[in-house]
């Protein structure tokens, strides 16, 4: 619908791109609702004005509006010849028609905040998409999973200085797990984090802090979870914290919000609107949001070291959660990484 009222406005004013443009989102939207019929008559059109498409259409590489149009085309052309054995090269067309809208580029923001977004919104990420497919389909290529991360670290940096705290805690662990290569598993086990790669975690971690203030951020918890009289020692051949404590971990939990006396929190429950963005106070956070009553065990507040919240972990035969038990094993691994 965003494609079709940008269509109707006249923005677009090449008129055989226009129609492969519309085309295209109908395939994109006809599929996701799973319209059969509608989908299918939505494939014959694009394969129809795709092909009316003029050679110096295809290659106008001077306009950041229409190479954007360029890189949506291409990856629903790549979609639709997946059976066909050629989805490949037109993801790669995609690509490449990506990375000449990148040097157009004069901030990593600008991706985000394009007049013509046809490619980046709330709801659909078209760049992600295409560097999953691409990663799927031609996984020997370093470059593609290499420019994945840059992407998401760009976006998380994006999301941040937007004060969208809870979309960047989601984007978080999303980069997370596409840095292990583990999203579509949908969780980490042990070695994927003794082994994570440590410039990622540094990168990710530079993040939180610069962009809070210094508030959030694994380095953050790091040191409030050592202050609360905690150990990161951990034996990876059995499995097991060398010198754990309960007192201490829920000490740490409590401090940094994750646990009241009700329970854990979820992240659905995350005291931090869109739109807030009063992380310039010295010590504790403005409480906000998140009130269950009169009771003040009952109300969460943002504290020092709250984000990021959770990453999926299974390990010991059970599901985990990165804010229990799992937390040390990332707080470790970044210790290792600064030695």
């Amino acid at each position: 619908m965003n494609i079709a009222g940008l269509v109707l406005q006249e923005k677009i004013e090449n008129h055989e791109l226009k129609e492969a443009l519309l085309d295209s989102s109908l395939v994109l939207g006809y599929e996701y609702l799973e319209i059969e019929e509608k989908y299918s008559k939505a494939k014959v059109d694009f394969t129809k004005s795709f092909a009316k498409l003029s050679p110096e259409n295809k290659t106008y590489s001077d306009d950041s509006s229409y190479l954007a149009i360029l890189v949506y085309i291409y990856y629903v052309k790549g979609k639709l010849e997946k059976e066909s054995n050629k989805a490949l090269d037109n993801y790669k067309i995609a690509f490449e028609k990506f990375n000449l809208l990148k040097s157009c580029f004069i901030s990593n923001f600008d991706l985000f905040t394009l007049d013509l977004n046809i490619l980046y919104n709330g709801n659909v990420d078209i760049v992600a998409s295409l560097y999953r497919q691409l990663n799927d389909l031609d996984s020997s290529n370093a470059e593609y999973h290499e420019s994945f991360k840059v992407h998401l670290l760009n976006e998380l940096d994006y999301l941040m200085q937007q004060n969208r705290w809870k979309d960047a805690d989601q984007k978080n662990t999303t980069f997370i797990l596409v840095s292990a290569k583990k999203e579509k598993q949908g969780y980490l086990e042990l070695n994927d984090i003794k082994n994570f790669n440590c410039k990622d975690l540094k990168a990710v971690d530079e993040l939180w802090v610069k962009n809070s203030k210094g508030k959030f951020g694994f380095s953050v918890q790091k040191r409030i979870y050592l202050d609360t009289g905690n150990s990161l020692d951990f034996d990876w051949e059995k499995k097991r914290f060398t010198k754990w404590s309960n007192e201490g971990y829920n000490s740490f939990a409590e401090r940094v919000g994750w646990k009241k006396k009700y329970g854990w929190i979820t992240s659905r429950e995350l005291p931090l609107p869109l739109e807030w963005g009063d992380l310039d106070l010295d010590e504790d956070l403005k409480e906000c949001g998140g009130n269950w009553g009169d009771d003040e065990d009952y109300e969460i507040s943002v504290k020092r070291g709250m984000l990021p919240l959770e990453i999926y972990v299974l390990w010991g035969g059970y599901w985990g959660k990165y804010r229990k038990r799992d937390t040390p094993l990332f707080l470790q691994r970044l210790v290792d990484c600064s030695r």
